[in-house]
């Protein structure tokens, strides 16, 4: 994996080593909790990948799920988004996967007729996941599909239907019931750090993707080499805040990871987004991260060669990422002859960045230059870490969200539960 960077003047060498120092001790929390296995922390989120019991449950399920080509994943923020962000880029076609978040009534209907062609129910899989097992969005959408599905296909539905979250939950005692199979995720470990859990491994597994290679990127993103990347990132971030940067401008370079950064957006977002400090200090500012393709470069792109505001831009890319086409000699695109699409992205990217320096734009980039599952898993497991030093950098808890709570807690009040 490649990280450049592009910085203001104020944040130099000196200030990020100020700063790694300051992190010094929590990095050392950090790295017992991985180095411990300790489940009881939320930290251990970057831990649990690598336990032998949870790879034996993905074999079996490989096994038993092995004939599916259709999974429906029934779940919403970091309950989907690590699956999605994953499914994203390495998609082939081997199991087509549906994603139930939001509240609708016309995706139920829409997926539900597409799902009446299947005629064999070993074919189909649901996946639902709820930490909380009380998450109005996935409870409501699953509860209309398994319905429908038991109408379709009897109660061997149920055989086909997995549901993941902390145990004892209301959720899980039912779905035990019901008959479905029922996996419990790490209770400390919160659903926008749960990908490298049940929460996103087991549905990866259904969807007969590399797992092995995923979690080994995982696993490596723990050693020490990758964490003092992901600790000098997290500070780089925290003077950026400092220097008033309220603009986080995520730019992916191919639109199959924009879903990835649909994910790190969300674990960005709901990790430092509070109000106050762990002491109570009210927090200063915010980066407030958006999403940017190269469809926007005529739009965002104009915004931010203008500089009608401070924004720090986090590019990600492959390099030379398979497939690719060779564009024809002749035609409307002759003068690009003996060029391919992936030659034209690479140039695109290098003028971006180009274009970037010469305005005295700043910015990081990753380029993901491994075995795509490999390098997805290294980025997944240095941005959960890198998150939570940000955190703790910024005084703030990690791990809870006062005011996603407060949106669920009124929703309930107003349907009278």
């Amino acid at each position: 994996m490649q990280l450049n960077y592009f910085d203001i003047d104020s944040v130099t060498p000196d200030a990020i080593k100020r700063g790694t120092k300051t992190l010094a001790p929590y990095r050392a929390v950090v790295n017992d909790v991985v180095g411990q296995n300790d489940v009881s922390k939320p930290e251990y989120a970057l831990a649990h990948a690598k336990q032998p019991d949870l790879h034996q449950l993905l074999a079996e399920l490989a096994k038993a799920y092995k004939a599916i080509d259709t999974l429906v994943l029934v779940g919403i923020g970091g309950s989907n988004l690590g699956t999605l962000a994953v499914h994203s880029v390495l998609d082939t076609g081997k199991v087509a996967l549906h994603c139930l978040d939001a509240i609708s009534a016309h995706d139920v209907l829409m997926l539900t007729e597409k799902l009446k062609k299947l005629k064999n129910v070993k074919k189909i899989a649901v996946c639902v996941v709820s930490k909380s097992g009380s998450t109005t969005e996935t409870l409501t959408m699953a509860s209309v599909l398994l319905d429908t599905l038991k109408k379709q296909f009897g109660e061997s539905i149920y055989k086909q239907t997995i549901f993941i979250g902390d145990a004892g939950t209301p959720f899980m005692k039912t779905g035990k019931r019901m008959g479905v199979r029922t996996i419990p995720m790490p209770h400390s470990v919160g659903g926008r750090y749960s990908v490298a859990t049940e929460v996103g491994l087991v549905p990866l597994t259904l969807l007969k993707y590399d797992v092995d290679a995923f979690v080994g990127g995982l696993v490596d993103a723990q050693t020490e080499q990758f964490e003092s990347l992901a600790a000098e990132a997290a500070v780089r971030l925290s003077l950026y805040h400092k220097a008033s940067f309220k603009h986080y401008n995520i730019f992916v370079f191919e639109k199959r990871l924009t879903n990835l950064a649909a994910w790190y957006r969300q674990l960005l977002a709901e990790s430092v987004g509070k109000a106050t400090t762990k002491s109570g200090v009210a927090v200063k500012g915010a980066m407030l991260p958006t999403i940017t393709t190269p469809v926007e470069l005529h739009s965002v792109g104009q915004l931010l060669f203008a500089k009608t505001a401070p924004v720090y831009t986090d590019f990600i890319t492959f390099d030379g990422a398979e497939p690719d086409i060779a564009i024809p000699g002749t035609g409307i695109a002759a003068a690009y002859k003996k060029r391919s699409l992936q030659e034209v992205g690479i140039a695109l990217y290098g003028g971006v960045i180009a274009a970037f320096q010469d305005a005295q734009l700043p910015y990081r980039s990753t380029i993901m230059t491994e075995d795509v599952p490999y390098s997805l898993g290294l980025f997944v497991g240095m941005r959960m870490r890198e998150v939570m030093y940000l955190s703790s950098l910024m005084d703030i808890n990690a791990f809870d969200q006062p005011n996603v709570e407060l949106y669920k807690k009124k929703t309930r009040d107003i349907l009278g539960l």
